[in-house]
């Protein structure tokens, strides 16, 4: 009876293995780990702007709770933290950036819009989120935002050149969003 335990035991640590190192499962590994905002516009209708950033939720079927991938799965973009963290933090700093006054769940501001994003789909040709907004706890807006990329040759697809479009991609995103009519009102009306 032991003999069988150990045997399945051996046999599934082969199969995780197998699972881990064949690159069709990961891909290439893309390090996503120096995400600057580089917004594309004069953003100074946002400052001194408050705003309460709360969760980011990965609903995105298409991702892992760590990374996204390429839509051939060759490539795994991979970051030192969760992904919907990655992407939370990516949305503060830009908005920081931007002038605005970020609160958080460690310091919020309750009077303050709050705002939470949903991954819906993450690949390194698309990224597909909803925003949505409250104010004094009535939802005010609610919007999805989809950025896309072309496919590149095969000769482009390197970790570097990889990694300087997915922070491109990110960029764009939030610039979309920052830029949306709609959304620049229910952050900037008193």
């Amino acid at each position: 009876m032991k003999f069988h335990g150990r045997i399945k035991r051996a046999v599934g640590f082969l199969g995780l293995a197998l699972l881990v190192t064949t690159p069709g499962c990961f891909g290439t590994k893309v390090p996503l780990d120096h995400y600057a905002p580089a917004l594309a516009e004069d953003l100074d209708v946002y400052k001194g702007k408050r705003v309460y950033l709360m969760n980011f939720n990965n609903q995105a079927d298409d991702t892992s709770i760590w990374r996204y991938f390429s839509p051939d799965r060759k490539f795994g973009y991979f970051m030192n933290d969760t992904l919907h963290n990655y992407f939370w933090y990516a949305f503060r700093d830009a908005f920081m950036k931007s002038g605005m006054l970020v609160s958080t769940v460690d310091n919020p501001d309750p009077k303050a819009p709050a705002m939470w994003v949903t991954l819906l789909s993450l690949t390194d040709e698309q990224y597909r989120v909803r925003v949505t907004v409250q104010k004094s706890g009535a939802t005010e807006f609610a919007e999805t935002y989809t950025i896309q990329e072309p496919s590149l040759e095969e000769k482009d697809r390197t970790p570097p050149l990889l990694e300087l479009r997915a922070y491109r991609m990110t960029n764009r995103l939030i610039d979309s969003i920052l830029n949306d009519n709609n959304f620049r009102k229910i952050i900037t009306a008193p």
